[in-house]
């Protein structure tokens, strides 16, 4: 049985977190989940770290022979694969139907990183079997990843796979196995399988060094790229090259579609190679050359019919337009081409043509274009939709004489092409590829006319561009990350922050966002000696306290709990206001929950509430450490407090609701923890237990549970 999503990948890590589940509360075992978990996710982020791995494994013999022999049995195989939330529970199923304990561990941890949207499998595998919860186990998480990993924060963000369908070197790697016929994602899946299992026979320093090669450059891509050029066929290299133009790689991109123009010269990628030359040379500025590729272009369109005789006219035209030619001649020949078209054929040329206007900012002569494709019998349902659709969104912004206001519509063309640029320098970010990512930016900025100096500054500092890092830097914080980027010394660093966060201290403002970036780019060693100079303070209040707290805080993000432990404590030595007491008894109770120590959690938060006892927070917290010691009438007591104090919070209630069914009726200790605390993902996962210890026998469907009442059915 195969998965539609996640295909071989997902068996994979089954397999690799099974291993594990009998004996992961090991801390060496952790690190190797938490290693690989790393890896699979830079493999589906960064095509050049991708591209990398693969030319690795198919350069040793025993590696390109499993990876070549894994796409030979793929592509024999014939299966309806199903989705991926149904192939989890399937496979769950059968685990608990076979009484495979660890099976059932590893499945359950991936999918409740499903539900969640987060990946949690290492820390939920981890604690199984140990004396440590799950949140103690993503301290250690992010701690590993923040000591060892350059630039942590682009693996703790949102990435996902950006063109991840057509990843550099796939297509070829699936040619050399004689399966280019398989379906994009399978070819992907296929390749990360395999590269998850070459991974995990590296030693620990060898996988530190991979995480975190630096971006892939244009040398190496010449490299990657070359024995492409000796297939027969000319597929693989045009998708790799369609890759890094769409990532943002465009000096490679440009090298690759030139060299695919004379490695496969008179078949059907020359003519696109030569397009995308052209568009890439544009984007440059380089307007007389790309000229000379959109004509390489339009000399092989001439063969291949009017269609794309037109188009190639209209590029040339674009061009033209730049350079300050007069073009009527070529736009009177595109005119008399379109008489000659089918109407399908006449409608596509239109809707080119008025997309051409568009960029152009040329909103009357788009407006013509689209009123012809309406005009146009026949014209296919989508392309009229389309038009419609425009041109409804052009008559809201006509001006008196009814004619598309030009102002308006390219303010609202600047603004989404800005941010469509911005965002695609958030991928290239969080693809690993803070170079493309700083193109990006610039390239919004030069559209909108704003400046996203913040984001520039953090690609510039991931990249290592010191001078672009001094230029971008405007928060006192990103001139202190500069002074240290110049080898300043750390004390007299130091000393220019602690001058920023008095600054942010007498504004009102959070001191987290001021120290956060600075002591993360920084060694533990350093980052205690940066934090003993902050805390340096003549003042014994809330200033001393609340600088202690931001630093707190500061450590529990980077995994550092002990730490963090020592600052909260030293702010209450500050002799803090009641309300700031207050609060740092209620971070004091959370840092103690989270990393398994309920009783001096239930202390922190009874010290806050003695202060405050008008804080529901914190008796919500009081609640979480209560249940976590099976101590559900004291749970109770507190969730009526919380309540009180804040009635119409739902998740207040549905924690009520669900300690009341548990002290009426206990069943299981785990899946009665994991019902009380309502977390989105712990639902499911009660339910499931629940249901396996009911008479009937497991359902699958408990895996839907998505409320306390949904869980209730499950509860025998």
């Amino acid at each position: 049985m195969r998965v539609r999503e996640g295909n071989l990948t997902q068996q994979y890590f089954c397999d690799y977190l099974t291993l594990f589940a009998g004996d992961a509360s090991a801390k060496e075992s952790g690190e190797e989940i938490v290693l690989s978990n790393l890896f699979l996710h830079r493999m589906s982020v960064d095509g050049g770290f991708h591209a990398r791995v693969l030319s690795a494994i198919l350069g040793h013999e025993s590696d390109r022979f499993l990876l070549l022999s894994l796409f030979k049995e793929v592509s024999d195989e014939e299966y309806a694969p199903l989705p991926l939330d149904e192939w989890l529970k399937s496979e769950y199923s059968s685990a608990v139907n076979n009484a495979d304990v660890n099976r059932k561990i590893a499945i359950a941890a991936l999918l409740r990183s499903q539900i969640s949207g987060t990946n949690k499998a290492a820390e939920i595998v981890s604690a199984y079997g140990s004396q440590y919860p799950e949140s103690w186990w993503q301290f250690q998480t992010r701690r590993l990843t923040v000591e060892e990993i350059e630039n942590p924060d682009m693996y703790f963000g949102v990435g996902r796979r950006p063109f991840w369908h057509a990843f550099p070197l796939d297509e070829y790697a699936a040619v050399l196995g004689g399966a280019e016929t398989l379906p994009p994602e399978i070819i992907y899946d296929i390749i990360i399988c395999v590269a998850g299992a070459w991974f995990s026979t590296l030693t620990r320093e060898e996988k530190i060094i991979w995480l975190n090669m630096p971006r892939t450059t244009p040398d190496e891509w010449a490299k990657f790229a070359a024995p492409l050029l000796t297939l027969e066929k000319p597929g693989p290299a045009l998708s790799t090259a369609n890759w890094l133009y769409a990532s943002g790689n465009h000096d490679a991109a440009l090298d690759l579609y030139a060299n695919i123009t004379l490695a496969f010269p008179q078949t059907p990628v020359e003519k696109p190679a030569f397009e995308l030359m052209g568009a890439i040379l544009s984007e440059f500025g380089d307007f007389d050359y790309a000229f000379e590729s959109y004509k390489s272009a339009f000399l092989l369109a001439r063969n291949e019919g009017p269609y794309e005789t037109a188009v190639g006219l209209k590029n040339l035209c674009e061009v033209g337009d730049d350079l300050g030619e007069d073009m009527r001649d070529y736009y009177i020949r595109i005119a008399s081409i379109a008489e000659e078209l089918s109407p399908d054929d006449r409608v596509r040329l239109y809707f080119d043509l008025a997309s051409s206007a568009r960029k152009k900012y040329n909103y009357l002569d788009e407006y013509a274009y689209l009123e012809r494709i309406i005009a146009e019998e026949g014209a296919e349902e989508p392309f009229f939709s389309r038009a419609m659709s425009r041109i409804s969104e052009m008559n809201l912004a006509l001006d008196f004489d009814g004619k598309p206001d030009d102002s308006v519509l390219r303010e609202k063309d600047i603004r989404e092409q800005a941010e469509i640029l911005a965002a695609r320098g958030d991928a290239a970010y969080f693809g690993f590829d803070p170079v493309c990512a700083l193109f990006w930016y610039n390239r919004s900025d030069a559209v909108s006319g704003e400046n996203s100096s913040a984001k520039k500054f953090q690609a510039a500092v991931a990249a290592g561009l010191y001078t672009e890092a001094k230029e971008y830097a405007s928060t006192p914080a990103e001139k202190v990350m500069v002074m240290i980027m110049g080898d300043t010394p750390v004390h007299i660093a130091a000393r220019e922050l602690h001058t920023a966060v008095t600054e942010a201290w007498k504004a009102g403002a959070d001191i987290l966002p001021v120290v956060n970036p600075v002591l993360t780019m920084l060694s533990r060693e350093d980052r205690m000696l940066v934090s003993d100079i902050l805390t340096d303070r003549s003042t014994r209040d809330d200033e001393k306290a609340l600088v202690c707290s931001g630093i707190g805080d500061c450590y529990i993000s980077l995994g550092m709990s002990d730490e963090a432990r020592q600052m909260f404590r030293l702010a209450l030595r500050a002799n803090p206001s009641t309300p700031v007491r207050a609060r740092i008894f209620s971070e004091i109770g959370l840092l103690e929950y989270e990393t398994g120590n309920y009783d001096a959690s239930s202390e922190a938060y009874l010290s806050a509430l003695k202060m405050n006892e008008r804080f529901p927070a914190a008796w919500a917290g009081l609640a979480k450490a209560c249940i976590c010691q099976a101590k559900y009438p004291e749970a109770l007591a507190a969730l009526e407090n919380a309540i009180r104090h804040h009635p119409v919070n739902t998740t207040y209630q549905d924690m009520r609701k669900a300690v009341l069914a548990v002290i009426a009726h206990p069943v299981d200790e785990t899946a009665d923890r994991l019902f009380t605390l309502n977390d989105a993902a712990g639902l499911p996962a009660a339910a499931a237990l629940y249901s396996e210890k009911s008479p009937s026998g497991f359902k699958k469907e408990a895996w839907d549970a998505v409320s306390v009442e949904d869980v209730l059915k499950y509860r025998n």
